[in-house]
């Protein structure tokens, strides 16, 4: 069951109106650069992942443990085949060695910083490459989840422990 907050206008002391993104980009952008909104324990290794199957993975991620998180943005209502889609993903990223994901984050940055670095800066560790990928978490940013999406996710987290999460965000 989701937890919604509101946001407040503290001048006219009343719930500040709904409004809507114009497309997934200004979202995509928003959070690429401000991954710290959806949990201040990713490090962004890129956008616009092409995937073998060709592809695109919004945001992807590493966690402090080296494990990936692949990202998958909706501006709207969830279709249930947003579950598919990202579990698509993970098993895409699941094959990526240490080497692809550090060429990654190296393009990502245009050169001008290592994962290795990046790593210890945002984690204040070093990264244990025989740990990288060795587990792919899968996030879902929504606005609103369909009965069949959170259906599917419970059923996979609940019966198969899939690490699979959806964030729900307002404009």
């Amino acid at each position: 069951m989701p937890i919604s907050h509101t946001v407040w206008s503290l001048d006219a002391k009343k719930p500040l109106e709904a409004a809507s993104l114009n497309d997934e980009k200004e979202l995509e952008l928003l959070l690429r650069d401000n991954i710290e909104i959806l949990s201040k324990d990713w490090l962004v290794i890129s956008n616009q992942v092409k995937t073998k199957a060709g592809k695109l993975i919004d945001i992807l991620c590493m966690d402090h443990d080296g494990d990936m998180v692949v990202v998958e943005l909706k501006k709207d209502l969830t279709p249930r085949e947003v579950t598919a889609q990202v579990i698509d993903y993970a098993a895409s990223v699941s094959k990526m060695t240490v080497e692809e994901i550090a060429q990654l984050y190296l393009s990502f940055t245009n050169g001008t910083a290592t994962l290795n670095d990046a790593f210890l800066k945002k984690f204040k560790a070093e990264l244990d490459e025989s740990s990288v990928n060795q587990k792919v978490k899968m996030v879902i940013v929504a606005a609103k989840m369909d009965d069949g999406t959170e259906r599917i996710i419970r059923f996979l987290r609940d019966t198969y422990q899939v690490d699979i999460n959806i964030l729900f965000f307002s404009v």
